[in-house]
């Protein structure tokens, strides 16, 4: 309802120009919605994604890739372990990359890797400063 209300207040020859923008999962006004991905193998083990200004370089973005999470989940909690309540691991070799859409933006591979969430209880699993770090210098950063 509340899309509607806004769409009203759209002119007529700018709505489809809206909607199309809201139905390709971009944000209109300079900004992008990325997703970071952690892959093992082939299993996609963890998702997210976030937005960051089109301004925004590489070093930039991945430091944006543990902020403004929309959404995020481990999509095969199985392959890690819990060494503590808020802290998840894997190990191997992971890739971890961000993409726009079906393009990659940047990718690394790292040996294992650490995710973090706020409390016991919480949804919100992302990266932890000193693994986007990490990622930066794999990605010559």
């Amino acid at each position: 309802m509340m899309l509607l209300t806004r769409l009203a207040k759209i002119p007529l020859a700018l709505t489809p120009l809206v909607l199309a923008l809201t139905a390709s999962g971009c944000h209109p006004w300079g900004m992008r919605l990325l997703s970071l991905e952690i892959r093992q193998g082939e299993e996609l083990v963890y998702e997210s994604s976030f937005d960051v200004r089109d301004d925004k370089g590489i070093a930039e973005i991945w430091d944006e890739a543990a902020e403004n999470i929309f959404a995020d989940g481990l999509s095969a909690p199985d392959a890690f372990s819990f060494p503590e309540p808020t802290r998840a691991h894997l190990d191997g070799e992971v890739n971890v990359r961000i993409a726009h859409g079906s393009q990659i933006v940047s990718a690394v591979f790292l040996e294992g890797i650490d995710l973090i969430r706020s409390d016991d209880f919480a949804t919100d699993w992302h990266l932890p400063r000193e693994e986007i770090l990490r990622a930066k210098a794999a990605a010559g950063l």
